[in-house]
């Protein structure tokens, strides 16, 4: 099976897409399509509609900055073990940029005005690791699809509720992935992530989201801790992410919902 590879380019600068798709030779990297969005729900709407494996995206954004929008890409990828690869595009050598664009691991950090030479070699880099995914979950796919389609026997639900759902409950405030979840079960990822959907009828992100949720009410009751704190004590890169988070989970944001609980 082919792999075809679709890349987004996010910048509130239109003209900044424009170059990127014009100076770079895409089909000569093995990028099937590339897509320009100039904002985060630009983005979303794209991704929600194309199956998308590398992302470059500037940092300073109207209403939801670069990293905000790459923390939400990087933990849903994890969770649902997807194969995406992000590079933050950025005219500021910050060194804060930098450490959080480290935390959701993104590929690289490279600074505006972009060089085309440079630029190539980190796709390149990309790129690979983008294919080198694609094929051991390939083959993972291939060894375990029988197993897959066989109802959940006794042992298999144990280990779900025995190992899968105590370790998560454990370590959700931590930047959990699929494979270390798997790994502690002694699971392919892929399999683990179908026994969980079907014993538990959510996925494993929606799991971890309501667990992190659930301990954002306590942690907002129960401390004077800004949105930063409480949004790196739940495992969250960014606070704008959360702040999103908890809103759409609850209908309001944090600062409303200690309002309401008269804190």
């Amino acid at each position: 099976m082919e792999m075809e590879i679709n890349a987004l380019l996010v910048d509130d600068e239109e003209q900044c897409v424009k170059t990127l798709q014009e100076s770079i030779d895409w089909k000569a990297l093995g990028i099937a399509r590339n897509f320009g969005a100039y904002n985060a729900v630009q983005a979303r709407e794209i991704m929600e509609k194309e199956v998308i494996s590398l992302i470059l995206c500037d940092i300073e954004m109207p209403g939801e900055s670069g990293l905000e929008f790459i923390s939400s890409v990087r933990e849903k990828a994890d969770l649902d073990d997807e194969n995406i690869e992000c590079i933050i595009l950025t005219c500021y050598p910050d060194y804060k940029f930098m450490r959080k664009a480290m935390q959701i691991r993104c590929s690289d950090y490279l600074i505006k005005p972009l060089d085309t030479e440079e630029m190539t070699e980190v796709l390149k880099k990309a790129i690979e690791k983008i294919k080198k995914k694609f094929q051991k979950d390939e083959k993972e796919r291939a060894f375990f699809q029988d197993e897959t389609k066989a109802t959940l026997s006794d042992g298999q639900q144990n280990i779900i509720e025995q190992k899968v759902i105590p370790y998560i409950r454990e370590h959700f405030s931590e930047s959990l992935t699929v494979t270390e979840i798997a790994a502690d079960a002694a699971l392919n990822p892929q399999y683990m992530m179908r026994l969980f959907k079907k014993k538990t009828g959510i996925s494993v992100l929606e799991f971890v989201t309501n667990c992190r949720m659930k301990m954002a009410k306590e942690l907002l009751k129960n401390t004077d801790w800004n949105n930063e704190i409480v949004s790196d004590k739940l495992g969250y890169a960014s606070s704008g992410y959360f702040i999103k988070l908890f809103k759409k989970t609850f209908g309001m944001t944090p600062r409303e919902f200690r309002k309401a609980s008269g804190i």
